[in-house]
């Protein structure tokens, strides 16, 4: 993947780079390298601002946020800023569906820090227009998420 990547950027091809960066990146975090992972994330999120290519940002944001959280430790606010900045994005360009999953991934999030009233307040209104299907399995995923309880407390 490094390799086609670097043969498109000297080509000057970058039709799809933000999506390939963005899958480069996940795999780099799925193989235990995050740091190596972000690293194109970065890139990307610098480019962008020079290619004009603004119609993966939620997803580059998003992806980001899961990798930070990878970490050891966690940097759990930048992770909830990527989130909420993809959140920000997806609602500007309309793109329901990068909504969901940003909205999805901060609701998490929220869930493993216990405050699981956030997350639900975050969750209800990314569902809405949503129907559960093959399509977007998200929408089953964010359903169980809302019907969990939280750590009790104490």
């Amino acid at each position: 993947m490094c390799e086609g990547l670097a043969l498109s950027n000297e080509m000057y091809f970058r039709l799809f780079a933000p999506l390939t960066g963005t899958l480069l990146a996940e795999r780099e975090a799925e193989a235990g390298r995050i740091e190596i992972g972000l690293t194109p994330l970065d890139a990307q999120l610098a480019a962008i601002e020079q290619t004009a290519q603004h119609w993966f940002d939620s997803e580059v944001q998003r992806v980001r946020g899961e990798l930070l959280l990878k970490l050891t430790p966690p940097d759990c606010a930048a992770a909830e800023s990527a989130f909420m900045r993809a959140i920000e994005i997806a609602r500007s360009q309309q793109t329901r569906t990068f909504e969901l999953r940003a909205a999805l991934s901060l609701a998490k999030l929220y869930k493993m820090t216990g405050r699981d009233q956030v997350a639900s307040e975050l969750l209800v209104p990314a569902l809405v227009g949503f129907n559960a299907g093959p399509e977007v399995p998200e929408v089953e995923e964010v359903r169980r998420l809302l019907t969990m309880r939280g750590p009790s407390p104490g």
